[in-house]
This record gives C-alpha cells, sequence and structure tokens, in this order.
C-alpha cells in the first residue's frame, strides 16, 4: 500500500499504518472513535488521518447522515463488492453481498440511468438505511 500512498503525496506514517492494519482487520465499516481506539491513535490524529486517506482513495467513507465510518477502498480490501446496511438511530454500518441478481439488476439499472444522462458509470453505491436489531424495540 506505500507505493499507493506516494502518488496522493501521503507518506505511510506510524498513525496511519495502525489506521490501516485496524481497517484490514475490521468486519465492518468502523468510526473515527472505534478506529482511535482499535489502532491506538489519538482521536484528532485519526480524523486527520482517515480525511487524508480518503481523500487519496485508500479509505472509504461510509456516511450515515450523521456519524461517518471508514472501510478500505474495495481496492484494497479482501472484501469483495458490497454495499451497507445502515442504522439511522445509533450509526452501526453492516455489509452485505446482494444476490447475483440484485447486484446485476442494480448495474443495469445504474447504466441506463447514466446513459441518459449522459455519464459514465465508474462505480456505484448502494445503502440501505433502517433501524438495527438492538435500536428497533427502543421505537
Amino acid at each position: 500500500m506505500a507505493s499507493v500512498l506516494a502518488p496522493g503525496e501521503l507518506r505511510l506514517t506510524a498513525n496511519r499504518r495502525a489506521l490501516l492494519a485496524a481497517l484490514d482487520k475490521a468486519t465492518r465499516p468502523l468510526t473515527a472513535d472505534e478506529l482511535a481506539g482499535s489502532a491506538g491513535v489519538a482521536l484528532s490524529s485519526a480524523y486527520r488521518n482517515l480525511a487524508e486517506l480518503a481523500a487519496a482513495g485508500v479509505v472509504a467513507r461510509v456516511s450515515t447522515g450523521g456519524i461517518d465510518c471508514f472501510e478500505l477502498a474495495e481496492q484494497f480490501s479482501d472484501h469483495s463488492h458490497h454495499h451497507h446496511l445502515m442504522c439511522i438511530e445509533c450509526g452501526i454500518v453492516t455489509d452485505f453481498a446482494p444476490s447475483p441478481q440484485l447486484e446485476r439488476l442494480i448495474s443495469r439499472e445504474v447504466e441506463e440511468l447514466a446513459a441518459q444522462h449522459g455519464c459514465e458509470v465508474i462505480s456505484h453505491v448502494f445503502d440501505v438505511r433502517g433501524l438495527c436489531r438492538q435500536c428497533r424495540p427502543r421505537r
């Protein structure tokens, strides 16, 4: 990953290395607070470095509409293409892989929509917002 950081003029510092290692081990997108704790990095440093890593395209920011979570960008992750279930109450984000049929449908619809507007599709994001199992009974 060091070669990827070089074109963006980002050095692979100890804090960035720790954050990337924590993201690599994560089973779901994590908040900056969670990452700071698991990486042993100060929260202010985590926020700054995550913003820089996201700007460089190494980290993907997953916004739940109030709480940002982070994960490795797909090209740097062992996880395959996936989408997110997001709790609008607590902000937890869970990855899910849709069925091949749904993924084909999403891709086809996105391509048709983009063609109507003269756009070229680079990627797509499909996020589902709702209430997680823990938050649902509280409402």
